[in-house]
């Protein structure tokens, strides 16, 4: 049912589309980037700045490396194949293998999908099932634990991959998971269920159409 789509780039007006069949679409973090509220943007701001800017750049720069390893790691063995040695020792390694000891069939992985009818692009963590139903999984890391307010962007990236996904194949998933890895702890689930996803995809859509008008 599921079929591997691998990403494939053009960049557009300096920005990196995804490409389907020819027609280029803006990805998911491209357009939740550009529309990002003032509020977080001015956060961020003040954090710089608290920090110093090159603590803060040294503190992005781990943290990217740090999710990067920590994804490499994870689609080693969803797919069943031997894990680096440096693994082992990694605590955030341990933090989310609970998790994904938990999804029980592996449809897709790092897979390309998008909405032809909205517009948008982007690249999954995985499609599963879990607990007997069909879930997309969205894996993250973290510092420090995160409260359901503070995380609302992963929650509207995971539900646009699970509505293009669902406009895709033709499926009605109503579970996404965002499993966030953690250095001294087991891993927080934030479940969203049917309802939340409705929630959310309405959000994502004014997002969405505040893109588009941006690029007028």
């Amino acid at each position: 049912m599921f079929t591997y789509i691998p990403p494939q780039y053009k960049t557009v007006n300096r920005q990196r589309r995804l490409v389907f069949d020819g027609q280029a679409y803006p990805s998911v973090s491209t357009i939740l980037a550009a529309t990002k509220p003032e509020a977080d943007r001015l956060a961020l701001q003040r954090w710089r700045k608290r920090v110093g800017y090159a603590q803060a750049q040294q503190i992005s720069t781990q943290a990217c490396r740090r999710g990067t390893s920590i994804h490499t790691a994870i689609n080693l063995f969803l797919a069943g194949q031997d894990l680096p040695d440096d693994v082992i020792d990694n605590p955030y390694w341990h933090s989310i293998k609970p998790i994904l000891e938990s999804v029980w069939e592996v449809h897709l992985l790092e897979s390309a999908v998008y909405h032809a009818e909205q517009g948008y692009a982007g690249r999954l963590d995985c499609l599963g099932t879990w607990q007997g139903e069909l879930c997309l999984f969205d894996w993250k890391t973290a510092s420090k634990p995160k409260k359901l307010a503070w995380i609302s962007d992963y929650c509207l990236q995971v539900t646009a991959y699970t509505a293009a996904v669902n406009h895709l194949y033709g499926v009605q998933i109503e579970r996404a998971l965002i499993a966030i890895a953690l250095e001294d702890r087991a891993a927080q689930i934030f479940l969203l269920d049917a309802d939340d996803l409705s929630h959310y995809w309405a959000q994502f859509l004014l997002r969405l159409r505040l893109w588009q008008q941006q690029q007028v």
